[in-house]
């Protein structure tokens, strides 16, 4: 039986909550509190004009949960509470030497980045690390080249960045774009994080190289705020920062609660890998193809024919239509029509403008059009669509 608490444990949370990670962890805290004991949680988010906790003592501190966030060592060294750390063990345990530890297990991220581009045939890779270089980031880099290495393929990695570099991003895309233009094509690359990926794949397009043409492009966190919204969209390993939100708020309690006593080191690990249109075979993608995609995603809401897209593509109609058959396994005009409509849902699903302005704006000729098609790929009329897809996001986005 867990020993009892007298009062309502008073926690602070230390998370990052701009980052997907810091929110999925925080999301994981607040399930093991819905199922288990409440807690009364402060937030510390690193935002603008966020109101501090300058002596956590005074308000009564009873625990702490810290993740990737070195600014907070100042208020948790010297609180002596149960503490439980996630994700950055090198910059806690000189500093709080009885904190625990839950850690996602960087190095298995990164033997999954291999495994999945072994999977697909890929003879070069590459890795690039965080910006600061922190734990995580080497040891995904680590597990990437070590799982490459037993399968017998080397590994090139984006050497340290001077400090000029760090602060300044277009010191450091100048010598990226050298990088990606020298390695072997095409090339697999693995980015520690999201964020990373994206400044990738913005070189790679500066540099004229192809995504994935020349280069099949993997990132980790699987942030869909960055992975949806870049063209092409990237693919994301994602570990499972929910669970490890979860296990860090279990361990927090039995410390709180003395059932456990001494430091813990825990691991959690990856929730799936999102495949996306960046990381596809490249040797199998036509750049041709790759050209009228992109002219496709770029210009779909406009009033665009199948020529038009031949005509980027440089090739005749009916080349045009085998390579879209080849690659995707329908027809140019298909593809307008599948884009058109993800777009089409998008704004249902996020504004409230008129169901006739949007299909306008969607590109479609009509507003009865525009219903016909939906209704036909759909099963539901627009006004269905949207009342179903607010249903299912709950009361905040009604």
């Amino acid at each position: 039986m867990k020993k009892g608490f007298q009062k309502t444990p008073n926690v602070v949370l230390f998370l990052a909550t701009g980052e997907k990670a810091g929110r999925d962890k925080f999301q994981g805290i607040l399930r093991y509190m819905r199922l288990h004991t409440p807690w009364n949680i402060h937030l510390v988010e690193n935002c603008v004009g966020e109101r501090q906790l300058i002596n956590l003592k005074v308000w009564g501190v009873t625990g702490m949960i810290v993740s990737r966030m070195p600014e907070a060592i100042r208020f948790v060294a010297p609180a002596g509470v149960p503490t439980v750390v996630m994700d950055s063990p090198a910059l806690y345990r000189k500093c709080v030497a009885k904190a625990s530890f839950i850690m996602n297990d960087s190095g298995e991220v990164g033997e999954a980045g291999a495994k999945a581009f072994l999977k697909q045939g890929f003879l070069h890779f590459a890795y690039v690390p965080s910006t600061h270089e922190w734990e995580w980031s080497v040891q995904r880099g680590r597990g990437f080249q070590e799982c490459l290495a037993r399968s017998g393929f080397a590994c090139a990695v984006y050497r340290r960045l001077t400090p000029g570099e760090r602060k300044d991003w277009t010191l450091d895309q100048k010598r990226l774009t050298r990088w990606l233009l020298g390695l072997p094509k095409p090339v697999a690359i693995l980015a520690a994080d999201d964020a990373r990926a994206r400044q990738v794949l913005e070189t790679c397009q500066l540099a004229g190289l192809n995504v994935p043409g020349d280069i099949a492009l993997l990132g980790v966190d699987n942030d869909e705020l960055v992975c949806e919204n870049t063209s092409p969209t990237l693919s994301s390993i994602q570990p499972d920062f929910e669970a490890g939100g979860y296990e860090a708020a279990s361990l927090l309690e039995q410390l709180m609660r003395r059932t456990v006593r001494k430091p813990q080191n825990r691991f959690y690990g990856i929730k799936r890998i999102v495949v996306r249109e960046s990381s596809r075979f490249a040797r199998d993608v036509d750049r041709r193809y790759l050209r009228g995609l992109e002219f496709i995603r770029l210009n779909a809401c406009e009033a665009i024919s199948v020529p038009d897209i031949a005509r980027n593509m440089g090739v005749s109609r009916r080349l045009a239509e085998v390579l879209f058959r080849k690659h995707v396994g329908h027809s140019i005009l298909q593809e307008i029509q599948q884009v058109r409509l993800a777009r089409l849902k998008t704004f249902l699903c996020e504004t409230v403008l008129p169901i006739g302005q949007i299909s306008g704006q969607c590109g479609y000729q009509s507003e009865l059009h525009a219903k016909r098609v939906f209704k036909q790929q759909t099963g539901l009329t627009m006004s269905q669509f949207r009342k179903r897809s607010r249903s299912d996001a709950g009361p905040e986005a009604k």
